[in-house]
């Protein structure tokens, strides 16, 4: 609309200072060049409107399949499909109207063709008579094709060290990374991995610390100073930061946004263990060591463990993620972003404001849901907080998982590592 405005504040100097003929001339091309930058705003609204909409329908058709993986009926399918659908372009608040989602279900391999029509009011494209645009969008699951990106996130909190549950997540987590990375793929990084861990906050490490919270690591101020012998020494130091983070207010509060001026990362806390973040990689050994290694101590902020879940697969964070674990974008052909989230407590640590980690982590499974992002759960003896937190986060009812022992758990990441190695999205 500035680009309209600049041009209709320069017709007007013109008409001014302009006199006889040349004033006609202008006036009669002014209206088509008004009408071509009013087309391209116009266009450029539909492309956004377009690109969401395809989220959605990508969310939608994977939903639908789950449900045809359960044996659903054809009308249960269609409905959860409809449903997610317009779920997701409520939260994205998209302005197109979009009829109903079409699908064709095919029950013999398991396939789901889709596609939907919207239609976009114009604003400045009316001068023509064009009053409204209308684009189809189409998505498509098939078994063993397209890329896949996946994000792990481990509770390792005090608990989890606790009647031998980090062992028994351990043999589970590494045998689905196996599984996953075992994908077809057509060619070598077509399927990642990543790994989001959180106890009381999320330690990012010293490689990425300053990059999100724009601070040093590991920093310390002397806060009593005594003179000795002509010299002054230090006789008590506070710590300012060590590697961990605790979120953001503001207007990116709950978003992906990249860290920088207005969305940086806060660091109010020192209390976090040694697991770190693993970004995107199809090194199998890599994710192993890092499964392996996991501590347990601390309490169980999970509103911030889903939040790096999210950053680590958003393309927004490839200037923090950077090579060959920089996330693809979600309009990627082909491309199926998952997220899956554990907790064996309830979320019972929080930093930011208006909330409690409970509120805030439904915020951000909003937030990936709309971004088209499956997400499964896997509350591993839980109580009831953690597992109504991980029931609702769970794209559909299908995708959440509870286990009393290790062979249930074992049994609940072998069911995902394979539904999500089989099912992918293709355009």
């Amino acid at each position: 609309m500035r680009v309209f405005v600049s041009v209709l504040n320069v017709a007007k100097t013109l008409l001014r200072k302009s006199e006889g003929n040349i004033t006609t001339s202008f006036a009669l091309t002014l209206i088509p060049l008004m009408t071509m930058v009013g087309i391209s705003l116009d266009l450029s609204r539909v492309e956004g409107s377009a690109r969401q909409v395809q989220y959605a329908l990508d969310s939608a058709v994977l939903a639908a399949s789950r449900e045809l993986q359960d044996d659903a009926k054809d009308k249960d399918i269609e409905k959860k499909a409809q449903n997610y659908f317009n779920a997701s372009l409520q939260a994205n608040s998209v302005n197109a109207t979009c009829g109903a989602v079409s699908l064709k279900i095919d029950r013999t391999e398991f396939h789901i063709d889709s596609s939907v029509t919207c239609e976009q009011k114009t604003t400045l494209s009316g001068l023509v008579g064009m009053n409204k645009l209308t684009f189809t969008r189409d998505s498509e699951t098939r078994y063993g094709v397209g890329k896949l990106d996946v994000v792990f996130m481990f509770d390792t909190s005090g608990s989890m060290g606790e009647q031998g549950r980090m062992g028994d997540l351990q043999t589970a987590a590494k045998e689905a990374v196996k599984t996953i990375l075992k994908s077809k793929v057509k060619k070598k990084g077509d399927v990642r991995i990543a790994i989001s861990t959180y106890a009381t906050s999320v330690n990012v490490g010293e490689e990425y610390f300053e990059a999100v919270t724009d601070f040093p690591p590991n920093e310390y101020t002397c806060t009593k100073w005594k003179k000795k012998k002509k010299k002054w020494t230090c006789e008590n130091w506070k710590q300012l930061s060590a590697t961990c983070v605790t979120g953001r207010e503001g207007t990116h509060k709950y978003t992906s946004a990249p860290p920088g001026a207005g969305a940086w990362i806060a660091y109010d806390t020192t209390s976090c263990n040694s697991a770190t973040l693993t970004p995107l990689t199809d090194i199998q050994g890599r994710l192993i060591s890092a499964i392996e290694t996991l501590p347990t101590s601390g309490s169980t902020a999970g509103h911030l463990g889903i939040a790096w879940s999210w950053y680590l697969l958003d393309p927004d964070w490839s200037t923090i993620w950077t090579g060959d674990a920089a996330p693809k974008p979600y309009d990627e052909p082909d491309l199926t972003k998952v997220a899956i989230l554990m907790t064996d407590g309830e979320f019972n640590v929080d930093y930011m404001s208006n909330g409690d980690s409970f509120a805030h982590a439904k915020k951000f499974c909003d937030g990936m849901k709309a971004k088209g992002i499956q997400i499964y759960t896997v509350a591993f003896k839980a109580p009831k907080d953690g597992q109504e937190i991980l029931k609702y986060c769970a794209t559909t009812e299908g995708q959440y998982y509870s286990a009393s022992s290790g062979d249930e758990l074992s049994d609940a990441y072998k069911k995902i590592a394979t539904s999500v190695s089989d099912l992918r999205i293709s355009h």
